[in-house]
């Protein structure tokens, strides 16, 4: 058994062709194949880059593959009402068979907010409340919930496979976003890049959140241990350096020239990303599972994910 090692597959990046949705198909069933613990799905809802449905296609993958595991990567739940996330996480949670991650996170993009019509300065306070009536609806029988956002009277709704609910990985590098993470969650979903205030100025090192994260255990009376630590690696494994960063430009070109917002921009990505041989990315996995990491999650950096997959499998698990 490898190591625990997850795979982002960009949905938002995917675009809406049979031959390319088949790709995609055939990336899941091999990493499921090879023993991946994780297929990551990140979740945006209204930005400028097109693409296909989250829920919709993580569906179609849980019809695809045996063990996977399969989660948002990461779950704006502030744009979205409580019971639609409940019943749509315990339906993903069903037809994969008990396999569904709740990754969540508050956003950061406001352009989304603003155009689905809900408050960017609120999002803190409406995700605290939709996170803690999904959790209700997804254990108790019959909820009613009166909150600053949300009013619930007698609301019943399917319960997934999972008990007592699926994980909860609370995504983000605010002290709130940690604090969160041992408050609400099973996990906390970071990177391995710095977390960054305002402009270029670092707010906090993976060690320092890390640290935070042991200060709110004890502050919430929390064993550390019951908190997991994911964090995703930005890569492009290529013949050298040089090759890898002229595709990441390409992919920025490609894919995110109309991004708003949100993933930052091709330039960082140059300075934080491991981008290279095989071996430099080894070594950035093994060195993120010393700094603490209980999951690595490799997010390809790509205008061809199959080809990254491919490298993906012959080169990296083999080292696990």
């Amino acid at each position: 058994m490898i190591q625990k090692l997850g795979l982002a597959i960009n949905v938002k990046e995917l675009k809406p062709r049979p031959h390319h949705l088949k790709n995609y198909y055939e990336i899941a069933e091999r990493a499921d194949e090879a023993g991946l613990y994780y297929l990551g799905f990140p979740n945006m809802v209204s930005k400028g880059v097109p693409g296909i449905e989250t829920f919709t296609y993580m569906t179609s993958i849980a019809m695809r593959t045996q063990n996977i595991k399969l989660g948002t990567d990461v779950w704006q739940l502030p744009l979205y009402h409580p019971i639609k996330v409940a019943l749509t996480g315990a339906t993903v949670d069903i037809i994969s068979g008990g396999r569904f991650i709740c990754g969540a996170g508050a956003g950061t993009i406001p352009i989304e907010f603003e155009n689905l019509g809900v408050p960017f300065n609120e999002r803190g306070k409406r995700f605290n409340e939709t996170i803690e009536i999904v959790k209700k609806l997804w254990t108790e029988p019959i909820v009613t919930y009166h909150g600053k956002f949300f009013n619930l009277k007698d609301v019943v709704c399917i319960k997934p496979i999972q008990e007592p609910h699926p994980p909860i990985w609370i995504g983000g590098g605010s002290d709130a976003a940690l604090r969160r993470a041992v408050k609400h969650g099973n996990a906390w979903a970071g990177a391995t890049w710095p977390f960054f205030g305002s402009g270029e100025v670092e707010r906090f090192s993976v060690k320092d959140c890390i640290e935070k994260l042991k200060e709110y255990c004890k502050q919430f009376g929390r064993d550390p241990e019951t908190v997991g630590v994911n964090l995703r690696i930005h890569m492009n494994i290529n013949t050298n350096r040089e090759k890898a960063v002229e595709d990441v430009v390409k992919h920025f070109d490609v894919h995110r020239k109309r991004r708003v917002g949100g993933g930052g921009t091709a330039e960082q990505q140059i300075k934080w990303a491991v981008l290279g041989p095989a071996e430099a990315v080894i070594e950035k996995v093994k060195e993120t599972y010393k700094l603490g990491a209980d999951l690595v999650i490799l997010w390809p950096m790509t205008t061809d994910l199959k080809s990254q997959w491919e490298r993906i499998e012959k080169e990296i698990i083999p080292s696990m």
